[in-house]
């Protein structure tokens, strides 16, 4: 992934590669030690995504390896 700013994440439309839209980036964990992107917390946009595992306020947690792209949009693989 290109370097991108963390406040420029927040409210970004998430998508899954093959076309799904999954939901928008509500907040993110950075690896204390590194600095690096750790964590994005997707809120899902509706019941597609239902059977993957979500954080107890409902958020579907996306590792940043699962990242493969940014431009208007985030493109992430997901596993469902």
């Amino acid at each position: 992934m290109p370097e991108v700013l963390a406040s420029a994440l927040p409210d970004q439309p998430v998508l899954s590669t093959d076309g799904r839209e999954i939901g928008i980036v509500h907040n993110l964990t950075i690896e204390p030690r590194t600095g690096s992107l750790d964590t994005l917390l997707i809120e899902p946009n509706g019941n597609e995504f239902d059977e993957v595992e979500k954080t107890e306020g409902g958020y579907i947690p996306i590792p940043a390896e699962a990242i493969s792209g940014f431009d208007d949009h985030l493109m992430v693989e997901i596993e469902q």
